[in-house]
C-alpha cells in the first residue's frame, strides 16, 4: 500500500513538473545579463511595450519601491518592426539638451521588441534575423548590452506561444543575445489563472496585468531579482489587486529562474 502510494504522489509531482514547464523547445545560449547594477534602459518597441502608459513606467514603480537607481527611455512606433527604427541614431551622442548623451555608454541596456508577428512570419522572418544581427552589433559599438524581447501569442492563437519563443531565442543564439521570454511568461500566467486577462480586448496588446507582468520581467533580468513582496500594484490609472500583481510578480520570477536556469 505505501508502495501505490508513493508511486502515485511522485506521478503528481512529475504531472505537476511537466504541466508547469517552459513551451519553448529552443534553449537559451546567453542566460545572463553581463552587466553588473545597470543604471539605464533604453526600450526600442511598438506599442506592446507603449500601452497603459509603458512599460517603462511599470518598471519604474518596482524599481523606486526598491530604491533601485534606475532610468529608462522609451522609443516607440505603432506597428513597427525592427527594421523601422533607426537604432543607430538613437544611440548617437551628439543631441542638443539630451541628458542621456552626457553618459558613455548612453545607456546599459538596450532592448530589442520586434513586431507580434516578426518572427515567425513567412515575409518577415528574414527581415525579423536581419536586425537582430544589425542592431545587436550597433547596440555593442555604442557600449551597450542588447537584450531581444520575445513577445506573447495572440489571445485567439496561444499555439503560436511556442514557435514565437523558439524562433525569437534562434536569433537571439545566432547573436549572442539575451532573450527576455516575456510570451513565456504570459502563457504561464494564462495556465495558473485563466481568470485573469493578460490581453486587451483587441486580443493582441497586453492588458494592465499583461503590462505588469513584462515590468515585473524586465526587473528580474535587469537586477537579478525576484519583485516578489514588493507592493506596487501598476500604473495609469489602472492598479492591480494586490493578490494578482503577487501572482504576476511569482510567475515573472519563475519563469526567469527556469528559462536562464538560475
Amino acid at each position: 500500500m505505501k508502495k501505490i502510494l508513493l508511486s502515485v504522489l511522485l506521478g503528481s509531482v512529475f504531472a505537476a513538473t511537466s504541466a508547469s514547464a517552459l513551451e519553448n523547445t529552443v534553449k537559451p545560449k546567453v542566460t545572463q545579463l553581463g552587466v553588473e547594477s545597470p543604471k539605464t534602459g533604453l526600450l526600442v518597441g511598438n506599442s506592446y511595450s507603449f500601452y497603459n502608459c509603458g512599460v517603462h513606467s511599470y518598471l519604474r514603480g518596482l524599481t523606486r519601491e526598491s530604491k533601485l537607481l534606475w532610468k529608462t527611455r522609451i522609443l516607440t512606433m505603432s506597428s513597427a518592426m525592427l527594421s523601422y527604427h533607426n537604432v543607430k541614431d538613437y544611440l548617437a551622442p551628439d543631441k542638443e539638451m539630451d541628458p542621456y548623451a552626457k553618459q558613455k555608454p548612453m545607456f546599459d541596456v538596450v532592448f530589442l521588441q520586434g513586431h507580434s508577428n516578426e518572427p515567425i512570419n513567412a515575409k518577415r522572418q528574414a527581415t525579423f534575423q536581419k536586425y537582430v544581427a544589425e542592431h545587436a552589433e550597433t547596440i555593442r559599438n555604442a557600449g551597450a548590452v542588447p537584450v531581444l524581447v520575445a513577445t506573447w501569442a495572440r489571445q485567439d492563437k496561444p499555439q503560436d506561444t511556442k514557435a514565437l519563443a523558439d524562433e525569437t531565442i534562434k536569433a537571439g543564439n545566432a547573436n549572442d543575445v539575451l532573450v527576455l521570454p516575456v510570451g513565456l511568461a504570459f502563457a504561464e500566467s494564462l495556465k495558473l489563472r485563466p481568470d485573469l486577462a493578460m490581453h486587451q480586448s483587441d486580443k493582441s496588446h497586453p492588458s494592465a496585468a499583461g503590462s505588469y507582468l513584462y515590468g515585473a520581467m524586465l526587473y528580474s533580468v535587469l537586477f537579478k531579482k525576484s519583485p516578489e513582496g514588493l507592493k506596487y500594484q501598476g500604473e495609469c490609472e489602472k492598479p492591480l489587486k494586490a493578490d494578482d500583481a503577487k501572482h504576476l510578480q511569482t510567475v515573472a520570477w519563475k519563469t526567469v529562474k527556469e528559462f536562464y536556469g538560475w
